[in-house]
């Protein structure tokens, strides 16, 4: 490990599409649009924790060039908005009555999230020499019934700022978006490419791993390069040999460690707290929710605590699960059980 870059995910972090690990035929596209020097709507799809979003940026970076830092931005739709940030979309919402026009006086329903974190930046015009600017939302399906706005946007605002648009989930996106979009689907790393990168790793960090032993990795990590890097890096902290047993008893001690935090927040009645935490878990380590719901589950049913509470925080957790796997919004659900656990530990 070097000092100036002790994360080993940052050191390793593909700086241009060349140095993104497999994905040839994405990589090709990605390169004939630049070459272009134009390109439509694009709508991302892969499952969580495959590196679309880093794949957007890459080439949001190279198709902007010097002009990128002006003109592109990324957002989150699934992370709420701030207090400012509502307190600036209700002043924005209304017109006054001392405009020009037939919108003067009235109120404009325009939803809070694109009114505060959209509308600003694809207003305003292109800086530098860029043919237009980039808009990246990230997990666009928490948008749900404010699709139709945003859609409403991108045809506005269309020839100013380009759209690209992640997710998880095609069948969550409204028509209207996806005939608006080139589609471009981004699947796991394969296996042999994945090998690649690790040989790569541990050559320059000067460990000793079996083929075996990746295998094993490319299996917890699920193809998830970013959370493969961070298990490597904490299973070298007991020697240059990575071994099948330490990267098992390293995989489950790291996810145990993030849950029981969680929890021992939780428990405390810090609810702001335990609502950030959990989004940095399932933001930085891309844990579904239902994956997420059974670490919880398991770290629980350790716990020195009496019968009733345990079935107590089983059901709240099982209710929540329930409603997550019926298309619930996932921050919302997960805040929701945070909430019921921080109230129900003041009378544990």
């Amino acid at each position: 490990m070097t000092e100036e870059i002790p994360i080993w995910r940052i050191k390793y972090h593909p700086k241009s599409l060349d140095e993104i690990c497999g994905r040839k035929r994405v990589k090709e596209a990605l390169k004939n649009i630049i070459q272009q020097s134009n390109f439509p709507h694009l709508l991302f799809v892969g499952s969580k924790g495959i590196g679309k979003t880093m794949i957007a940026q890459l080439f949001s970076k190279e198709f902007l060039d010097k002009d990128y830092d002006a003109n592109f931005k990324l957002v989150y739709a699934d992370v709420p908005l701030t207090d400012e940030e509502r307190k600036q979309a209700r002043s924005e919402a209304y017109v006054s009555t001392n405009k020009i026009g037939s919108s003067a006086g009235k109120r404009i329903t325009t939803p809070a999230f694109i009114q505060a974190k959209v509308k600003p930046f694809v207003q305003l015009k292109v800086l530098g020499k860029a043919p237009f600017k980039i808009l990246v939302v990230k997990n666009f399906e928490a948008l749900e019934s404010n699709q139709q706005g945003f859609r409403r946007l991108m045809e506005i605002y269309g020839t100013n700022c380009r759209m690209i648009l992640i997710t998880t989930k095609i069948s969550s996106i409204i028509n209207p978006i996806v005939s608006r979009c080139h589609i471009i689907l981004i699947s796991r790393v394969k296996f042999i490419e994945f090998k690649e990168l690790i040989l790569y790793i541990t050559k320059q960090e000067s460990l000793e791993i079996s083929d075996e032993c990746i295998k094993i990795l490319y299996r917890i990590s699920e193809g998830r390069i970013s959370q493969a890097i961070d298990l490597l890096q904490l299973s070298s902290i007991n020697g240059n040999n990575i071994s099948i047993e330490i990267l098992y008893e390293n995989a489950q001690k790291f996810h145990n460690e993030l849950i029981r935090s969680l929890l021992l927040v939780t428990f405390k009645g810090d609810f702001p707290k335990a609502r950030e935490l959990s989004r940095k878990i399932l933001s930085n380590y891309k844990f579904s929710a239902h994956e997420f719901y059974k670490l919880l589950l398991n770290e629980i049913n350790k716990l020195p605590i009496s019968k009733f509470t345990r079935i107590k925080l089983i059901n709240l957790i099982a209710d929540s699960d329930f409603r997550t796997l019926d298309g619930r919004d996932i921050d919302i659900q997960i805040s929701a059980l945070l909430s019921k656990i921080c109230l129900f530990s003041e009378y544990m």
